[in-house]
Formats: C-alpha cells, sequence, structure tokens
C-alpha cells in the first residue's frame, strides 16, 4: 500500500467517530469555515465604481435591461443591441437583486455582498469536497480555512464578477457529480448532475468542460445510460442560449465584436487571422505569465532561483496529487485539467481565470500533505523527507505571501487603481457633455452608469491586442474611425497610453478627426471635430 492510500480502517474510523471528529464537531469546524469566509468577505466589501474590468460594468447594465422589463440587451449602445457575449445566469440573478434594491450606485454594494456570501459558500464546499475525496476531516478544514483567507479569490469577490458564484455553483457540482461517480447507478442524479452542469455554463461558459469531466468517468465505467442523460440534459439547458446567440449573431459593428459578440466568434476571428501560429503563440505568453504568478504567490525567496525551484516543486506536487486523486477525485482532476488548457489556450491573461478557481488550486496541493502525515507513522524515508520539505517550501511561500497582502490590501489594489482612472472620467462626462451625447470611453460602461450617455469603446478588442504589438494607426483604424462613422460621437475618453495614442494620430492628421480638449488624472478628453 502506498503512502497516499487510504485504508478501510481509516474510513470506518472516520465514519464511527473514532478520529477527533464526531458529527457534531465536523458541523461546527464547517460554521467556523463559513462564517471566517463570511466575515472576511463582508469586511472587503467597498463602495468604489463598477467597470474595473469591464464585465462587472456589462454586468451589472444586463440585470438593469432584464430588471426594467428592456430584455437581454447593452443599454450602453445606442440602439440597444441584444447581448450575446455573457451568459445570462449572473445577470439574471443581480436582476431579481436589482428589483428588490434598485437605487444605483448604492445596490453595487448588495451586489458585492452577495459575491461575500458566495465566498463564503466556497470556503464551506470545498471543505465538504475535500473530506469526501481525502478522507481525513483535519485537511479538509486546513483547506476550508486556507480558502476562507485567500486574497486571490478576494480579489474577484471585491467586484460585481461571476467567478465567485461560479466558484460556488462549481464546488457544490464537483461535490455531487464525484459522490455519483463513486455510487450506484441513480438515473435521477444523472438528470440533476446534467441540470447543473447546464446550470454552470450559463454562469460562464467554460463550465462546459465539466461536463466531458463527469461523462468520461462514467463511460470508463460502462455507465452509458447515465453518461446519456447527463449530455443531453446539460445540452438541453444550453440550448435556449446557444440558439438566442445564433440568431443575433453578426448584427454589431466590427469594432465591437470582440467585447460584446461570442466568446467562440472573438477566438474564431483570431485563429483565422493568424492561423496555426495562433496556438503556439498564445502558449509563449500564457504559460511563462501563469508560471510568474505561481511563483509569486509560493516562492518564500524572491530571485530568479528561489522562484525556479518554486516552479518544479509545485509541479512534482500537482504531480503527485494527481497521482493519488485519479480515482478518488477523477471528476475534479479532469476539470482542472481541461479548465487550465482552455485558460492557456485563450489569448487573454491567465491569472484571473486561475484565481476563480483558487480552492480547488489549493486543495490539489494539499494531497501529499495528507499522504504523507500517514505514510510518516511507518517512519521517515528519503522521499517522505523530500515531500515535506517541498511541502514546507511553498507553504512558507504561501505564507509569506498571504501576509504582505493583508498588510498591503491587495485585495482592493485592482480596484482602486481602476477608480483613479474611472472617477475623473464620470466627473469629466457629466460636467462636459450632454444627456442626449454619446460618448467613446475606456470605461464605456462606468459612463453609462454613472451618467446616463450613450457609451461606445474606444477600440477594437482582438486576439492581436494580447500576442502583439499594434501601431497608433492600427489602433485608430480598427477601432475609432469605423466608430466615428457609426455612431455621432461627441467625446473621446482615453485611461491608457495605447488608446491616447491612437486619438492623439486622429489628433495630429493633416485633416484631423479629433482635438485634444483636456487632461486628468488617469486619462484625457478628446471631442469629435465636424465632419
Amino acid at each position: 500500500m502506498t503512502g497516499d492510500a487510504i485504508s478501510l480502517n481509516d474510513m470506518a474510523g472516520f465514519r464511527s467517530g473514532r478520529t477527533a471528529f464526531t458529527d457534531r464537531q465536523w458541523n461546527l469546524a464547517l460554521f467556523i469555515v463559513g462564517a471566517l469566509a463570511l466575515a472576511i468577505g463582508v469586511a472587503v466589501v467597498d463602495r468604489r465604481p463598477v467597470g474595473v474590468f469591464h464585465d462587472d460594468a456589462m454586468y451589472v447594465i444586463l440585470a438593469k435591461s432584464l430588471a426594467t422589463g428592456q430584455g437581454y440587451r447593452y443599454l450602453n449602445i445606442p440602439g440597444m443591441p441584444v447581448a450575446t457575449h455573457f451568459p445570462p445566469g449572473y445577470p439574471a440573478l443581480l436582476a431579481v437583486v436589482w428589483r428588490v434594491a434598485p437605487d444605483f450606485p448604492a445596490n453595487l454594494v448588495v451586489f458585492k455582498a452577495m459575491n461575500a456570501a458566495f465566498f463564503c459558500a466556497c470556503a464551506v464546499l470545498v471543505t465538504v469536497l475535500a473530506r469526501d475525496r481525502l478522507r481525513s476531516a483535519r485537511w479538509a478544514i486546513v483547506v476550508g480555512l486556507l480558502s476562507a483567507v485567500s486574497v486571490p479569490l478576494l480579489v474577484l469577490v471585491t467586484m460585481v464578477l461571476s467567478e465567485p458564484l461560479f466558484l460556488a455553483v462549481l464546488l457544490a457540482v464537483l461535490v455531487c457529480a464525484e459522490r455519483f461517480v463513486d455510487g450506484e447507478p441513480s438515473p435521477r442524479t444523472a438528470l440533476i448532475v446534467g441540470a447543473l452542469i447546464g446550470v454552470l455554463t450559463l454562469v460562464r461558459t467554460h463550465g462546459i468542460v465539466l461536463l466531458p469531466a463527469v461523462v468520461v468517468p462514467l463511460v470508463t465505467r460502462r455507465r452509458m445510460r447515465e453518461a446519456a442523460s447527463v449530455t443531453v440534459l446539460a445540452l438541453a439547458m444550453l440550448l435556449p442560449w446557444q440558439l438566442w446567440s445564433a440568431a443575433h449573431a453578426g448584427v454589431l459593428p466590427a469594432p465591437l465584436e470582440g467585447n460584446y459578440g461570442s466568446y467562440v466568434g472573438w477566438w474564431v476571428r483570431g485563429f483565422r487571422a493568424m492561423g496555426p501560429a495562433m496556438i503556439p503563440a498564445t502558449l509563449q505568453r500564457t504559460i511563462p505569465e501563469l508560471s510568474s504568478m505561481l511563483a509569486a504567490l509560493f516562492a518564500p525567496a524572491r530571485a530568479s532561483g528561489g522562484h525556479a525551484i518554486t516552479l518544479a516543486v509545485l509541479a512534482a506536487l500537482a504531480l503527485r496529487s494527481t497521482i493519488s486523486l485519479r480515482h478518488r477525485a477523477p471528476v475534479t482532476l479532469l476539470f482542472l485539467g481541461g479548465y487550465s488548457a482552455i485558460a492557456l489556450l485563450w489569448p487573454f491573461p491567465p491569472s484571473r481565470f486561475f484565481w476563480g478557481v483558487w480552492p480547488l488550486v489549493l486543495f490539489l496541493l494539499m494531497v501529499p500533505a495528507v499522504g504523507l502525515t500517514r505514510a510518516l507513522s511507518r517512519g521517515p524515508t528519503p522521499v517522505r523527507a523530500l515531500t515535506l520539505a517541498m511541502l514546507l517550501w511553498v507553504a512558507a511561500g504561501y505564507t509569506m505571501y498571504e501576509v504582505r497582502a493583508v498588510r498591503g490590501a491587495w485585495w482592493s489594489s485592482i480596484s482602486r487603481t481602476a477608480a483613479d482612472r474611472i472617477e475623473p472620467a464620470i466627473a469629466w462626462t457629466r460636467t462636459h457633455t450632454a444627456s442626449g451625447d454619446v460618448v467613446a470611453s475606456d470605461d464605456e460602461g462606468s459612463i453609462y452608469l454613472y451618467t446616463r450617455r450613450h457609451s461606445v469603446p474606444v477600440a477594437s478588442f482582438t486576439t492581436s491586442h494580447y500576442l502583439g504589438t499594434r501601431s497608433a494607426q492600427r489602433e485608430a483604424a480598427e477601432g475609432l474611425v469605423p466608430l466615428l462613422a457609426t455612431y455621432p460621437i461627441r467625446a473621446v475618453l482615453v485611461g491608457s497610453s495605447r488608446t491616447f495614442d491612437a486619438a492623439s494620430f486622429l489628433a495630429s492628421r493633416p485633416a484631423p478627426k479629433l482635438s485634444l480638449h483636456d487632461q486628468f488624472a488617469g486619462g484625457a478628453a478628446f471631442t469629435v471635430l465636424s465632419r
């Protein structure tokens, strides 16, 4: 028997209460984990403006559209086109809350507090998942407590983003699906799991990875009817959204397709433009970025050598966890594999994808610790000593990261920086534009929500924005020029060097289209010249 194996005596001892945890003590531990996560989640709720990641403003706009009976539409864009980019699950939930708390921006605090509740659910559910899969209540509680204080996930909790809801639903489905795959055949449970996968994918499109993650273990166990039931119900749940998206595809101007059209269409357009070379070009960016993020979080030494050691240690621990969990948690492993593949092949910074499932990362890294504590009872060996050293290395690094993060309140660092850009742009728009004007802005969602002006982006959004550098002339030609030709834009607000250069290019041409009007903290304002 290997050091990671679980004996029947271990399992029986846990169920009968011969371990340190009775049912009452376990329930109390879950309560403490949940209470801690909820307290921390509520403590980080703030009143900073929405629009930090662009997506958060869009979720609020779509929620307002649904709550006010205008359908699923982008209210900020002139003509209010139908929305096909974001699945409707999270905006629909926000819309329900909007009906109860309709005063904007006061209701943003309610939305963020709801994320704190999802954060609490995540900490509790990952604790349950860890106990189920590891058969160790003690280590499961460690996973839960680490999740309850995880700064990477708190970064997302502080904004009106769908990740906390997605993770809470995901963990609930994983608990159910792992038990389903391990247990006796149950047609009823198959239908429930299929429906939950559909719900998860309607919150975030990446949830579709869970479908093969459940079906493959069922097929390998020759439970074909249940695999078919899960597949059919999950796809049936998604069919209306897919038909809606297909029916309204191709109605947006080209510069809007990246941020407002479908995800798949965005990736396909990039592939058509670059060909197969897009895939290695993407991996050449995403893998180093992910490696740097992991090294920054887990390396106790900041030098390049310390980072290299940390990445090697993380790879070794992840491999050990994969081998240990291949039979105990096949659904979770397959989901993480498919999810990671999408994150690495998507031409976009991968950090946010992994922050959104951070408790699962912590769970994965905890598996060798469980096996080690059981194996050490049989005496030390060189392999066990090495495993202990690796665990202590990443534990020290992650502890140091969390301490620095708490001291610097890093969970709000992104929103603080964004607020310094967004708030001056909102103030300028209120002062210098009229209610019927159309404004182009890097923060078009925020401009609409806080000023009621119709708004469009300043630039197009394509895969090449992540994979390569672009000249100011190209930025203008693909973004501002067609937007100015399509919409009666009155002012252009820029908040980055890239869009400032594009606007400045149009202002410096022999026949200028723009004129620099003002510069303010975080950006600049251009007025559109007579056409």
